[in-house]
């Protein structure tokens, strides 16, 4: 948010005190009615009312976001709503006295106004900021589609679906301190509509999970701070893997990404990549790659060109990108059609592909 008064508008406002200052000095010998203000001076009070307006507006909007757990967060924000409410009503008697012509009176709420939204826009960026994390699947220089023929160095293939669990996000501070996000476990995934594993079939048919493209993650609540990079994770770490009774954020076992398959009941799938490729004579086949122990875990980092600061006033959006065409790098499904739990070599590979297939494309650092 940018201060309430620029700096030209600083300079018209003393100008114009400078010139109101003359005018409301009484004339010698008595009451006179104070003497009426040019179009022009009275054109700055109105701007200045409705700059001010505009201030309360935003902040309005800030303290509707603000969400934070707690009874002292509860009573911050009673508090920061009761002290805007005293900014809108100076605002309200400034334009009483505006229309009254009490123009010494106009620029003492104002002036009352501002000190009270200097104090409100401190508070309000010592509280929280939020992120959002885009991390969008690319194969190559174009967004990744489903059921679309691509080639790799080993031969043509297509995605019929691709999921992996993003987690573990953290932002690193300028002094090399990281700030973990709770419960940041996301599902990222391009997938077709297919039936829910793990539960009873009723008698209507199974339970199906519908198509879906998940690209972006919201973070509702970041701490106030000035960061310098992000990190995260491609799978999900041993305390939840090794017991799937905790959940956390959006781990859970009814979402294909725990299947028996693996053989042992105490793992999530951390990425899970299906499709079709080519075979040499030239018929096609499926190929389905997976990981999931605890060795499979990868942590990616990066760091932003600039520090960022993020508060109240201050949100972080951080674009990455996946790019699917590295997964292919050091195996093929022409070699390689199936990646399991007993395929150690081949699950590592593909844990490293999908941890050098990311990129930071940009970072934004928007007012709110």
């Amino acid at each position: 948010m940018t201060s309430f008064l620029s700096s030209s508008s600083r300079y018209a406002r003393a100008l114009l005190v400078t010139a109101m200052t003359v005018l409301v000095i009484p004339a010698c010998g008595g009451d006179n009615p104070p003497t009426p203000l040019s179009t022009s001076e009275r054109q700055e009070l109105e701007r200045q009312l409705a700059e001010m307006q505009s201030t309360i507006d935003e902040l309005q909007a800030q303290l509707t976001r603000y969400e934070q757990d707690g009874a002292t967060a509860q009573q911050e924000k009673e508090q920061l709503t009761a002290r805007l409410a005293d900014v809108q009503q100076q605002l309200a008697e400034a334009r009483e006295l505006l229309a009254t012509q009490d123009w010494d009176g106009v620029l003492v709420k104002l002036d009352a106004a501002n000190e009270q939204v200097r104090q409100l826009q401190a508070r309000l960026a010592a509280t929280h900021g939020s992120l959002e994390l885009n991390a969008a699947l690319f194969f190559g220089g174009q967004p990744l589609a489903l059921d679309t023929p691509y080639s790799t160095p080993g031969g043509q293939i297509s995605f019929t679906e691709l999921r992996y669990w993003l987690s573990n996000v953290k932002l690193q501070k300028q002094d090399g301190t990281q700030v973990p996000l709770p419960d940041s476990y996301y599902l990222i995934e391009a997938i077709k509509e297919q039936p829910v594993l793990g539960v009873p079939e009723p008698d209507s048919g199974p339970i199906m999970m519908p198509a879906n493209r998940r690209e972006r993650v919201q973070v509702p609540v970041v701490p106030a701070g000035i960061y310098t990079g992000i990190i995260f994770s491609v799978g999900v770490d041993p305390i939840y893997n090794d017991n799937l009774s905790r959940q956390a954020g959006e781990l859970h076992i009814l979402k294909n990404m725990a299947y028996e398959t693996w053989m042992w009941f105490t793992s999530y799938i951390f990425t899970k990549v299906k499709g079709q490729y080519v075979r040499a004579d030239g018929s096609s086949a499926e190929f389905g790659w997976e990981t999931g122990a605890n060795d499979n875990f990868r942590t990616v980092r990066h760091a932003f060109a600039s520090p960022v600061t993020v508060n109240a006033q201050k949100a972080l959006i951080v674009n990455l990108r996946l790019d699917t065409a590295r997964l292919f790098t050091g195996i093929h499904p022409t070699t390689q059609p199936l990646i399991g739990a007993s395929d150690g070599a081949e699950r590592a590979t593909l844990s490293d592909n999908f941890a050098n297939g990311f990129s930071l494309t940009s970072v934004e650092n928007p007012t709110r």
